[in-house]
């Protein structure tokens, strides 16, 4: 199915068509190992198909109690997690180096230096894991997952290299119907973790909004063409339906109605240029939305739950159509900026496939794993294994072709072109 998928997008890249039109398709149920080959190799970096985690539980914070706003942690809460991921500080500083001091986790804005560790790290944007409450522990820079590692988070909304969330409150208008109180017959465990995973993806999928709302502004300010902005627009009003949609149902598994605090702006809007709104949607768009729409598809899949099927249905749809959006949008770009946009766009997938390749993590314990596909989750392996072959059979290949195509010829008696900013 993810052969149809590139298909599409081959379309996209290699024609500039593009309808808005999607199509909603999962990944293939693979048991065996993944290879990937990064556009360019001709050998290849390997990974393997049980790789990955899901951050842990991050407390239970808005996903139980009678509290009122769940605050910023996790999944709706500061709670205590349940998992603690240790790293070398040298691996810290490295990783937040390679990113220029805030894109792999904000280690040169966060209070770190070298004898100490930087209170969040983020090594890895594509999949939204973020490390919190940053410490030394025997040598060690030790963080608790806040569980954003669920699966893809789609269009982040990423502010100075870091996504931003809104916390989460006890409020009942984002809730789409009255399923909240509805007894579901499923161990405790199990049912607080659907809450959190449900809730993790609602806050992206609120952010999400935000993200699209800059886009919609940056494809302006470049003088992008009216189809691009109009499917941005429309991008924007699913995003706030995929957001309803999981605020119902992580307030039906937590036995109450959550929804969203406020979303700090502060600092979200800078001038774009050619270079730096192409890399962003490299990352957010081609690789994230596409990894977002396939892994959707896979968790529909299967699901059993009506509700959850019904809303992973049209996530995975409209997912897609983002995906078709940003690959169009960097096909543009490139092809007005010319060789400039071209390169950082390279070096922008290469950088974001190898965070799909790197993702680790544990598979979730103490649930019951036939109810938590049932009620449509993934396990890690399952998602992991989605990822690499979406990296592999659709990123991949579709990069190579964008990053292949002839750079058209300025046209005579053509306007003033926007400058790419230097790479």
């Amino acid at each position: 199915m993810s052969r149809e998928l590139r298909a599409r997008i081959m379309q996209i890249v290699g024609t500039g068509m593009f309808t808005g039109l999607s199509l909603a398709l999962g990944c293939p149920d693979y048991t065996s190992t993944v290879v990937f080959t990064r556009p360019g190799e001709a050998g290849g970096a390997g990974g393997t198909g049980g790789a990955g985690g899901e951050g842990g539980s991050a407390g239970q914070g808005g996903a139980g109690g009678q509290g009122g706003a769940g605050g910023q942690g996790g999944a709706g809460g500061q709670g205590t997690s349940s998992e603690t991921r240790c790293f070398s500080p040298e691996e810290v500083r490295e990783s937040a180096s390679s990113a220029g001091g805030g894109g792999a986790g904000g280690a040169a804005g966060a209070g770190g230096s070298a004898e100490t560790c930087p209170s969040q790290y983020h090594p890895n944007p594509v999949s939204c894991v973020v490390y919190e409450n940053g410490r030394l522990e025997d040598g060690q820079c030790c963080y608790d997952t806040n569980n954003l590692g669920v699966g893809a988070c789609g269009r982040p909304f990423l502010v100075g290299g870091e996504p931003r969330l809104a916390g989460v409150e006890a409020r009942a208008d984002w809730v789409l119907d009255a399923a909240a109180g509805e007894p579901l017959g499923l161990d405790p465990a199990t049912r607080a973790a659907l809450a959190e995973a449900w809730l993790a993806d609602a806050r992206l999928e609120h952010a999400s909004i935000a993200s699209f709302a800059r886009f919609a502004l940056d494809l302006l300010a470049l003088g992008a063409p009216p189809a691009l902005i109009d499917a941005a627009h429309r991008a924007l009003a699913d995003e706030l339906h995929h957001a309803r949609a999981c605020f119902t149902l992580a307030s039906r598994y937590a036995g109450r109605s959550l929804g969203p605090g406020p979303l700090a702006m502060d600092g979200a809007l800078d001038a774009p240029t050619l270079t730096s709104a192409a890399v962003s949607a490299v990352r957010e768009g081609c690789v994230g939305e596409t990894l977002a729409a396939l892994q959707a598809s896979a968790q529909r899949d299967r699901a059993r739950d009506p509700g959850a099927r019904r809303a992973l249905d049209r996530i995975a749809a409209d997912e897609a159509a983002h995906a078709e959006l940003a690959w169009a949008f960097v096909r543009w770009a490139v092809a007005r900026g010319g060789e400039p946009v071209r390169a950082a766009v390279a070096r922008a997938f290469d950088e974001a496939l190898a965070d799909v390749l790197a993702a680790r993590g544990p598979e979730r314990a103490g649930i019951d794993a036939a109810a938590w596909r049932d009620h449509g989750r993934l396990t890690e392996a399952e998602r992991a294994r989605c990822h690499l072959e979406a990296a592999r059979e659709v990123i991949a290949p579709c990069a190579q072709a964008l990053l292949s195509a002839p750079l058209p010829a300025p046209a005579a008696g053509a306007g003033r072109s926007i400058p790419a900013s230097p790479a």
